[in-house]
């Protein structure tokens, strides 16, 4: 069959041109041409239309090549997954020449690469970065000989940051012309007189290109379902959506032994995997290049390939070799999917000197190709057939977790209208790791790109029917788990690279109880398995648990069969919907109820700053050490949380979460903490500057009470630093030692976390210093205002009093989004929220009676008190 008007080619990559744009040479390159190239031979420019000029520029343009050899000089050893060496070339000027088979160009070729580069801080970090390299060329190409020779010069920025020259660089690629299956690549080297040697290879992406002949795609692959499906995807064909969809990663399953395969077939023998045009140049893998055609009648892409691999005589990494071209490929939509198959795209490859047997039998040889799904794509088109439901059933009922007889408490995700999001969950598992379990099917709907086909709510009788307390539905889990036979040690430390898991499920689900009973497949070693039994019992709706419910993963294999593995106990996590917005609501509240806080702090300031002007007396009886310890207070998380001003709470929520109201970020909740930072460092100006005591002796004494104090609180603050660095020890000996077991709790606390919190304690007692002064100095005056010192007691109050109530009706989630009384900011806990408000309380009370009896008048310490004054008689 001859190429239709709706052929294609995937001979090359396809990826977005990066235009860059540049002026076109307009002096002498340094280097004569003539010396440096011997052909092309230079001819005149000649004028060149509009339009041949773009087509002949679109012609020559490469938008990803790869490099090598050579560049070592330049970039470091190169990283094929993470930061692979890459090139681009792009013309910006092309001429006619008076030679009708010569043409004169302009381009810039650059060339990116990783660069190691070396930290220097407390310790020595190397960590790779991209380097580019620009060469702007000037040269010429020939129609007949295919050659393409360019001279200029390069440029890049060395690692103190100035700009290095390359020059007199010499750029020669064959580029052929027209391109075709058996002659795709352009190669060639750039050459220089400061580094060596660079080999370049790239597929031709120009339009002159001469498509093979004879794909053919096999007709025993096509069913009347298939030629149906195939008429409705001729009416929507877009070739746009085609590239979307082939590019991605296929399983690749053997139909026969690899001992039968057929000759020239062996570059397959071990691959499980393939890509197309997955977005960079394939050359460290096994590859092929193929073009064909889209046959609208059947609804098939037909290819021809042929493998490329390296030269073994080769003298770089870019010398490939284009084999026979005797590989066919076909590919085709999938709208029909079940548990053992949930391709997007599926399609064949096989050896064309074999043949096809007939329309029954697959051919020795042939290797199925299968397109794997991701979660977030649009599959609106496919049709689910339910196969093992009713095995998931029987499993259901003599398990014993349909036992109506056992009394259900609270309400599970299914009765009445909610989201299908309570069904989706995530999931740690015992001994082997962590993973994700997304519904694929409910009912008879789809879930795609993060909804339903059709409706979001599962309270549509076409996706539960009203009389049914069973629901089909079929799951996509993923987990990350050690590798296959893996033993755990019993003693020490271990260190093991998890290996992604993943099980397509289907079953039923108990919408009475809450509960999850499926029959699953998953892949393991080159096989599948679908004698796996999963089972979830989800949390009600209103329980009042960290986790999200309970499961296990266990084989229904006999423990000698080759494919069984001990039962996986897992523990689920997340939120239901319903307890997503109402966190969302407890943030925007607590948001606001910071604000407020601070806001108030900032008031009660402004009065202390008030009262502090009026009276002469209160600045040498007021503690420097309290103010400072205030100030470092509001210091302390404008510095902590600086990189956090600009990010959002909610964004751990997407994509739940879609509202677009208002939110108050981190920048807004900190502008009150920066005002009062700023007030209390005007009220320690005050103070510090302050009126000295009329009397020489009492000034003194003022002045030993203050620096004493100081030494006694920093003393403590100490100590009681010491004391939480202990606790913290304990803590940590404590969790190395105990069992391994699966919690749902945040991590634990660092160190520095443990000591910021204890830093917390320290500003609930902000009144000790004040305190410990009066004793030392027997002061009475009213150094301090009702408003600040009362008014900042109900403040670091209020958030205990506040986290005990929230304790009552929320459970927290695995990443805090406590936003006020964040345990980071204090010590929260059942008892620390009564210890604290009560201490505050009662310091605020010494504080009272001392300003109203005398500093000394409560707390005897013998031989504390440094002195006392008050008014007598001169007579």
């Amino acid at each position: 069959m001859a190429p239709s008007k709706n052929t294609i080619s995937y001979a090359y990559p396809l990826c977005f041109i990066f235009i860059l744009s540049t002026t076109t040479l307009s002096v002498a390159i340094s280097t004569s041409y003539s010396s440096r190239c011997s052909s092309p031979s230079p001819a005149s420019d000649y004028h060149t239309d509009y339009v041949d000029t773009l087509a002949l520029l679109r012609s020559f343009q490469i938008s990803i090549g790869y490099f090598s050899s050579g560049g070592n000089s330049l970039f470091s050893a190169d990283d094929d997954y993470v930061n692979p060496r890459s090139f681009s070339f792009v013309p910006h000027g092309v001429f006619r020449t008076k030679d009708p088979t010569i043409i004169h160009l302009t381009a810039t070729l650059v060339l990116s690469g990783p660069r190691s580069s070396t930290y220097i801080g407390h310790r020595h970090h190397r960590y790779s970065i991209t380097q580019t390299i620009s060469f702007i060329l000037d040269g010429y190409y020939s129609f007949t000989s295919n050659d393409l020779c360019m001279v200029g010069f390069g440029t890049n920025y060395a690692a103190d940051g100035s700009i290095k020259l390359h020059e007199d660089s010499v750029l020669r690629l064959r580029v052929p012309r027209p391109s075709k299956l058996t002659n795709p690549l352009v190669t060639g080297h750039l050459e220089g007189t400061n580094f060596e040697t660079i080999s370049l290879v790239a597929y031709d992406e120009s339009d002159n290109y001469v498509y093979s002949e004879n794909a053919l795609c096999p007709p025993f692959m096509l069913e009347n379902s298939m030629l149906e499906q195939a008429q409705a995807v001729k009416e929507n064909f877009n070739c746009d959506q085609l590239k979307t969809h082939l590019r991605r990663l296929y399983k690749l399953e053997y139909m026969v032994d690899d001992s039968l395969a057929p000759r020239g077939y062996n570059i397959w023998s071990h691959a499980t995997r393939m890509y197309i045009n997955h977005g960079r140049f394939m050359v460290v893998e096994e590859a092929l290049v193929a073009d064909g055609y889209w046959d609208p009648t059947t609804g098939q892409l037909c290819f021809n390939a042929c493998p490329i691999v390296r030269s073994v005589s080769g003298l770089s990494h870019t010398d490939f070799v284009v084999q026979d071209c005797k590989i066919k490929m076909s590919f085709r939509f999938v709208d029909v999917w079940t548990i053992r198959d949930r391709s997007v795209i599926a399609g064949m490859l096989w050896n064309s000197s074999q043949g096809i047997v007939n329309n029954s039998r697959a051919i020795p040889g042939i290797i199925s190709v299968s397109g794997i799904q991701e979660h977030w794509e649009n599959i609106s088109h496919v049709k689910y057939t339910y196969t093992v439901v009713d095995e998931a059933k029987k499993h259901y009922i003599s398990s014993g977790l349909s036992n109506k007889k056992k009394k259900i408490k609270g309400s599970f995700p299914g009765n009445g209208t909610y989201s299908y999001h309570d069904l989706e969950f995530r999931f740690i598992a015992n001994h082997v790791g962590s993973g994700d379990a997304y519904p694929m099917t409910i009912g008879s709907m789809m879930v795609y790109e993060d909804r339903l086909a059709a409706n979001d709510s599962l309270s549509d009788p076409m996706v539960v029917g009203m009389k049914h307390e069973l629901l089909n539905v079929s799951y996509d889990i993923r987990y990350y788990a050690p590798p296959e036979n893996w033993i755990r040690p019993k003693n020490g430390s271990y260190s093991i690279s998890l290996h992604e898991r993943r099980i397509s499920a289907e079953g039923i689900y108990d919408r009475k109880r809450g509960t999850l009973c499926m029959i699953g497949c998953r892949e393991i070693n080159s096989s599948t398995d679908c004698l796996v039994l999963i089972t979830v019992q989800f949390s009600s709706l209103d329980a009042k648990t960290q986790g999200h419910g309970v499961g296990a993963i266990s084989s229904l294999r006999e423990k000698n069969d080759r494919l069984f593995f001990e039962k996986i106990d897992i523990t689920l996590y997340g939120m239901y919907t319903e307890q997503l917005f109402e966190a969302i609501l407890r943030m925007d509240m607590e948001s606001i109820m910071l604000v407020l806080s601070t806001t108030l702090s900032c008031v009660f300031t402004i009065l202390q700053i008030l009262h502090t002007k009026k009276n002469p007396e209160v600045p040498p009886a007021t503690s420097i050490t309290m103010l400072i310890t205030l100030a470092l207070g509001y210091l302390t998380p404008l510095v902590l949380n600086f990189e956090a001003l600009f990010l959002s709470r909610r964004k751990q929520y997407v994509p739940f979460f879609r509202n677009n109201r208002v939110e108050l970020n981190e920048v807004m909740l900190r502008v009150p903490t920066l005002i009062a930072f700023v007030l209390h460092l005007r009220l320690l100006q005050l103070v510090w500057y302050g009126r000295k005591p009329d009397h020489q002796s009492k000034a003194e004494t003022f002045s030993i009470a203050k620096r004493k104090a100081l030494q006694i609180c920093l003393s403590l603050y100490f100590l009681g630093g010491i004391l939480a660095g202990i606790i913290h020890i304990i803590n940590v000996h404590t969790r190395r030692e105990s069992p391994v077991v699966v919690r749902i709790s945040q991590e634990p606390a660092t160190i520095w976390e443990d000591l910021v919190s204890y830093a917390g304690l320290i500003l609930d007692g902000f009144l000790l210093p004040q305190i410990i002064f009066n004793r030392l100095s027997g002061s009475r005056v009213q150094a301090i205002s009702p408003w600040f010192y009362i008014g900042g007691t109900l403040i670091r109050a209020m958030p205990h009093v506040y986290d005990l109530s929230r304790a009552q009706n929320y459970i927290p989630s695995l990443r805090s989004s406590y936003i006020y009384a964040n345990s980071h900011d204090d010590l929260f806990s059942a008892a620390w929220d009564v210890i604290i408000p009560l201490g505050a309380a009662l310091l605020a009370l010494v504080l009272f009676l001392q300003q109203r009896l005398g500093g000394a008048s409560l707390i005897s310490l013998q031989g504390s008190r440094l002195g006392s004054y008050e008014m007598v008689s001169t007579i």
